[in-house]
């Protein structure tokens, strides 16, 4: 009998015409630690929600041998409280539902229910209701949100207050599988730490959809990846370290194997072209020759023309016989090139004695002095809530100074990616006409630009709104690509990037000629980017060491 708790065959799924999803296998059991990966729009996300029934696909099947939960980030609008939403989440609050009407129906005396009460008093138990609550309070404590929190709307949480409220759902939850999409995203490093050590606590499968390397280094034994192109899916087993050497060993035996077969078709037409060009020589010869009646001669040399003609044919019928694979499809990158204006020595752009207070005062940071000089490479760290992205903010000049003073070198250009992407996501115009706007460029350049960012004509025409979080990052990156800036300021850059995006980010960031000032807390960036400087935000919020 199967050990599959959770067994996904044939998977299809289509989205208008596009085939996202093309007859895709997945299976789970309890000791199923699964990375699934693919860039943004190969459908990831429809693959959890098909695995936990919360979507149909056109085609396959999906059987659940135990209980299934799809845990996405947590986002919630209206007066809808942290403690109501993770319940609904984990399963407890519909099957708390489904127990309550049924037993309302057992006890107006319809018996009939008896069966279909008892599997809802299962699931319930199963589930954890029994002590959901307490349990969610606990772990609240445990991850530093308290328990007054969970009683707050989720829309007021800060993005890393949500994403600790995503690990307290993760720790409560009692499915027998656990769907994680995107759990990473507004963690900080003791978020991350603690999302780690949970993962690795767990009992029961898991699927996680990440963008942060070293937690899926760290977490998973199998890596699923899904191909945009095609919609199918390749397994490799080993974990990240291991898929990442034979994605790379993969991609170079299919190009190797499609560029010979190009050359062997290549050498084979030449050498049939040759043959009959020897083969029309010697015909023209005979053409030449003086009419003296020898009939053997020209036997010889109508003969010697024909069997070359026949062996120019064999060769071309060998070159067409030749079969050529198909050249590997690679997503296009992103292209990015930065082009800093000129550099100085000197500092960039200076606080001096600043504070910046946001809010109605509650929050204050400094005072405090800063320089950022022409060429540093500068990481920002501290946990979520210290002040990292106010201090962007007053470097770029869009967070006026309470006190102090913010000082900017002559032709200075500062540029930050900033980590909501706000600027898109509020535009209902198409995207062209707002990087037209961002940017100064002509409709033409702008869809160029855009195209080179992987953003093709229909993305273009979209609104910007509409788009996902790592298109609108795109085109950000678009943006940013035609400015020339001297100072770069990169808010938590990461999120809702594709692990390809991030590669060609970081290999563009290792060529950045210009300062370059990084809040992160994904560790495989900081590595990339050699950054040479840090600068912590203190928690207490007044200062920076």
């Amino acid at each position: 009998m199967s050990s599959a708790l959770l067994d996904a065959s044939q998977i299809i799924r289509r989205h208008g015409t596009r085939t996202v999803l093309d007859r895709v296998d997945l299976r789970v059991d309890a000791r199923s630690r699964i990375a699934l990966v693919g860039p943004n729009g190969s459908g990831k996300s429809t693959l959890l929600r098909i695995l936990a029934g919360l979507e149909t696909p056109d085609g396959g099947s999906v059987r659940r041998a135990g209980s299934v939960g799809y845990l996405p980030q947590l986002a919630g609008e209206g007066s809808v409280t942290v403690r109501e939403t993770i319940l609904e989440r984990i399963g407890v609050a519909p099957a708390a539902r489904t127990l309550d009407h049924l037993t309302g129906v057992l006890d107006s005396g319809d018996l009939e229910v008896i069966e279909v009460h008892a599997e809802a008093l299962l699931r319930w138990i199963t589930l954890g209701g029994a002590d959901a609550d307490a349990r969610l309070g606990a772990a609240a404590d445990e991850l530093g949100l308290g328990a007054a929190l969970l009683d707050r709307p989720l829309s007021t949480l800060s993005g890393g207050q949500a994403a600790r409220a995503g690990l307290a759902a993760l720790r409560t939850s009692r499915f027998d599988v656990v769907l994680l999409d995107e759990p990473t995203n507004h963690l900080d490093a003791d978020g991350l730490r603690r999302l780690s050590q949970l993962l690795t606590e767990r009992a029961g499968g898991i699927v996680l959809v990440s963008h942060d390397r070293a937690l899926l280094a760290e977490a998973a034994d199998e890596v699923v990846a899904l191909d945009p192109h095609s919609g199918g899916a390749h397994r490799y087993a080993g974990g990240w370290d291991a898929y990442e050497r034979e994605r790379d060993a993969e991609r170079e035996r299919a190009r190797a194997a499609h560029d010979e077969a190009i050359a062997k078709r290549a050498q084979l037409r030449t050498a049939a072209s040759e043959e009959r060009r020897r083969a029309a020589g010697t015909t023209r010869k005979l053409d030449r020759r003086p009419r003296d009646g020898d009939k053997h001669v020209k036997e010889w040399f109508a003969a010697r023309a024909d069997g070359v003609a026949h062996r120019a044919s064999v060769v071309a019928r060998r070159a067409e016989r030749i079969e050529v694979p198909d050249k590997p499809w690679e997503q296009r990158p992103l292209r990015l090139r930065l082009t800093a204006a000129e550099r100085r020595g000197g500092a960039v752009v200076t606080l001096e004695q600043a504070t910046i207070t946001r809010g109605t005062g509650s929050f204050v940071l400094g005072p405090l002095d800063f320089a950022v000089e022409h060429g540093d490479r500068v990481l920002l760290s501290g946990p979520n809530g210290s002040g990292k992205s106010t201090l962007l903010g007053a470097l770029e000049g869009t967070l006026a100074l309470s006190a102090g003073t913010r000082r900017l070198a002559s032709a200075a250009v500062i540029a930050q990616l900033g980590q909501a992407r706000d600027r898109l996501a509020a535009d209902a115009r198409p995207l062209a006409a707002a990087v037209r706007e961002l940017t100064g460029l002509g409709e033409a350049d702008a869809r160029t630009a855009l195209a080179a960012y992987g953003l093709e004509a229909d993305a273009a025409q979209q609104p910007a709104s509409t788009l996902s979080p790592g298109e609108r990052t795109r085109a950000e990156l678009a943006v940013l690509a035609h400015r020339r800036a001297t100072c770069l300021l990169l808010d938590e850059p990461t999120n809702h990037l594709d692990v390809e995006s991030l590669q060609t980010l970081e290999a563009a960031l290792a060529d950045w000629p210009g300062a370059l000032v990084v809040a992160t807390h994904d560790r495989r960036l900081r590595e990339a980017l050699a950054l040479t400087r840090e600068v912590a935000v203190n928690p207490s919020r007044r200062t920076i060491v």
